[in-house]
């Protein structure tokens, strides 16, 4: 079950409410100081789109979000292969998880395309891809994901303004729980259904997905039989 994969990206270990940065663009700021270090360093391509949004206090816009996704795509293209794709949500948000399917040619062919498509995109879309994110579904910049959820969640009046980043947390864990449960009698997408009701929100709802995809969790992989975003890295006829 993927759901499994993302718990651990669902909490932080610095203390509630910490922040990312002061601001967007003091967040762009310190991410271009550190580019020289980097093992693989930004392109010049995504270099501009981020110092582009600090002549806009670090906001990202639509179009240059957009290009840094086609420029990750064309990256992935010139190794190669077929142009990646992604989960999609409200706004045309994609999402950060890149399910990858070889069709059968086995783990070294895996692990190339994994190493060659993580590598175009922290060259090409990775940071923008942050940044815009931010700007969206977490503009308080919290550094724990679940109080950027949370944050989202009640800007949006999704959940009770009481709600917290605690509860959602035990509410992440209640629905694993559930679902180990269910499985004992039901298929796992029947099992997966119930055991979304252990969240305080319609966890199908569209703008409820689109806080959880605005702070990296890419919710559409997590269902026990998803495949929402694969890859076919192979195929020529990719959509």
């Amino acid at each position: 079950m993927l759901q499994s994969q993302s718990a651990s990206d669902s909490t932080s270990a610095e203390a509630p409410s910490a922040k990312i940065a002061s601001s967007l663009s003091e967040r762009i700021q310190n991410l271009l100081a550190m580019n020289d270090t980097l093992s693989q360093p930004m392109s010049e391509k995504q270099i501009a789109i981020l110092k582009t949004a600090l002549d806009h206090d670090g906001k990202v816009s639509k179009t240059d979000y957009d290009q840094a996704w086609s420029n990750y795509q064309q990256c992935i293209i010139d190794k190669g292969y077929a142009a990646p794709t992604s989960t999609m949500y409200a706004n045309g948000i994609r999402g950060t998880i890149t399910q990858t399917d070889v069709e059968g040619r086995g783990d070294d062919v895996f692990q190339k395309t994994q190493d060659d498509s993580s590598a175009c995109r922290l060259s090409e879309y990775l940071y923008v891809d942050e940044m815009y994110r931010l700007s969206l579904g977490n503009p308080n910049l919290y550094s724990d994901r679940s109080e950027g959820l949370v944050d989202c969640l009640k800007r949006n009046q999704l959940v009770n303004p009481s709600y917290t980043a605690q509860q959602y947390e035990k509410e992440f864990e209640e629905n694993g729980t559930v679902y180990s449960k269910q499985l004992q009698q039901h298929s796992p997408n029947e099992a997966w259904n119930l055991s979304k009701e252990a969240f305080s929100f319609d966890f199908d709802d569209g703008q409820v997905q689109y806080c959880f995809a605005t702070n990296g969790l890419d919710v559409k992989t997590w269902g026990p039989e998803s495949d929402e975003g694969v890859w076919y890295p192979f195929r020529t006829n990719n959509q």
